[in-house]
């Protein structure tokens, strides 16, 4: 009986660890909404519940483009993620460092896909890297806000709140 060619295993070893690092961010993100909603950031805490959301969304096409070239996935460990912070800007830089290296990542994976010769799984990443383009860019609008923003005073880290997430 003819059996469906499967992905092969040198792209299943580059996509795999993209996956752990999207469960990565998942847990951060969910670590930081809880945090901001727990300190009275009510709106950054949606924001953040938001953010994971679509973390696990992009897991989960990792996951779905591998089930269909016949791959079961390995699940990955992911690490703890940080349960208390310091402050909102903290958070904001976190984001900011995540996002910074998915881009870094999704760009060298693409780079050594692209190389194998597999156009279709190259292809497949292109939303990931316009993704981290862009979230590359707001977390970076917001590092820049922070400029002149006393961390130390709630009143300006609300008014920061209001000012960077919608309701």
């Amino acid at each position: 009986m003819k059996q469906p060619k499967k992905l092969p295993s040198e792209i299943v070893a580059l996509l795999l660890p993209r996956l752990q690092d999207e469960y990565n961010a998942f847990y951060m993100y969910r670590s930081a909404s809880n945090w901001c909603t727990n300190v009275g950031y009510m709106k950054a805490g949606k924001y953040f519940a938001k953010e994971s959301e679509d973390e696990l969304a992009h897991a989960k096409k990792i996951e779905d483009f591998l089930v269909q070239w016949n791959v079961t996935p390995e699940l990955p460990m992911v690490a703890q993620p940080t349960l208390e912070f310091k402050n909102l800007p903290e958070i904001i830089e976190a984001a900011y460092d995540v996002e910074y290296k998915l881009y870094e990542m999704y760009e060298e994976t693409s780079v050594k896909i692209f190389e194998t010769g597999d156009i279709c799984a190259f292809d497949f990443l292109q939303p990931f890297r316009a993704i981290q383009t862009a979230s590359v860019a707001e977390y970076s609008d917001m590092i820049n806000i922070l400029t002149g923003v006393n961390t130390e005073s709630k009143f300006e880290l609300l008014m920061l709140e209001e000012n960077l997430f919608e309701g």
